[in-house]
């Protein structure tokens, strides 16, 4: 854990507050997106009554990366479902060693889901969206990355607490 203030945490206060920043103001605003797609694929549907091709598919790959980036924020915020009585009615030290343990198998778990997330995205290189016709690497690339954040917020919970207190007091997205 680091607990020294040196030359590198206040850099890494910097980055990380961007880094909640952009990655909040990118959950809300994909949550916006695929209200007003789904909106629209419902209006084109019962009220023109003609069905749009790319409502559908667009709300779909919006919800998938809306999924792997609030998961990293979730992730922070402690909100990831959890048996907290459990862990609550443990010693100190046995409880300290079962939150560590269980973060050092989610740290595997992501790890996992980057490498074969990266491995995914280049084999679907050459493929592309049926009614969007984007390339199949943009709504797959949001596992590797949404692991990566993951990852990162992962090792400051685990590392450098001061990051996650100071994060508590600022106003949220």
């Amino acid at each position: 854990m680091l607990t020294r203030a040196g030359p590198i945490v206040p850099m890494l206060r910097i980055f990380d507050r961007a880094l909640l920043l952009v990655t909040s103001v990118a959950v809300a605003g994909l949550t916006a997106l695929m209200a007003v797609v789904v909106l629209i694929g419902v209006f084109a549907r019962y009220v023109l009554n003609d069905a749009l091709p790319w409502p559908e598919e667009l709300a779909r790959y919006t919800m998938i990366w809306l999924s792997w980036l609030g998961g990293g924020l979730a992730l922070r915020r402690g909100a990831h479902i959890a048996v907290e009585f459990v862990i609550d009615a443990m010693p100190q030290r046995l409880r300290a060693a079962t939150v560590f343990a269980g973060r050092i198998g989610i740290l595997l778990f992501l790890g996992i889901c980057l490498v074969y997330g990266l491995q995914h995205v280049g084999r679907v290189s050459m493929q592309t969206t049926v009614a969007l016709g984007v390339s199949m690497q943009i709504p797959y690339l949001a596992a590797p990355i949404g692991s990566a954040l993951m990852v990162y917020h992962l090792l400051i919970l685990m590392f450098v607490p001061s990051l996650d207190e100071a994060r508590k007091t600022e106003l949220q997205v």
